[in-house]
């Protein structure tokens, strides 16, 4: 008869590690991207428009779990500084007529036609500008999880 015998040692050891490390995976790693979505944030606010400074200002980052994070505004208007808007027509709310001023010239008018607004992308933009730095974090919290240094 002709065999071999395998044998297995340290799986025990290894599947105690791997538990251990599992445990430190998720508080590490959101740790890092905690810091690295505030960054985003703030970059945000760092690029957005600043005509009134109200969008800016309404940028924030919240935590909804432990791996899960938002990065928004709430100021009224967000939707549309973000997205754009089509054309669309403007009417009186509380008069019969709108009243404005174009090149020193007073206006009255029943309505007008708005031309619509370009997306500005400012959140997208400021994620996709930080990329990088998401992948860092998430590396850096599976290293110290692991137990092989980390930031």
């Amino acid at each position: 008869m002709s065999e071999i015998t395998i044998d297995v040692t340290g799986a025990q050891e290894a599947a105690q590690y791997f538990t251990e490390a599992a445990s430190a995976l998720v508080p590490a790693v959101s740790v890092r991207l905690a810091e690295v979505c505030q960054e985003i944030a703030d970059y945000a606010r760092m690029i957005a428009p600043k005509r009134s400074g109200e969008y800016a200002a309404s940028i924030y980052m919240a935590q909804d779990g432990p791996l899960r994070f938002r990065i928004g505004a709430t100021a009224a208007h967000s939707a549309i500084v973000e997205w754009g808007s089509m054309p669309h027509i403007i009417l009186p709310r509380t008069a019969r007529v709108l009243h404005f001023e174009v090149d020193g010239e007073e206006v009255f008018a029943k309505f007008v036609m708005h031309p619509g607004t370009r997306p500005m992308l400012i959140i997208h933009t400021a994620k996709k500008d930080n990329m990088s730095k998401i992948v860092a974090a998430i590396h850096e919290g599976v290293k110290e999880a692991l137990g092989k240094g980390g930031g």
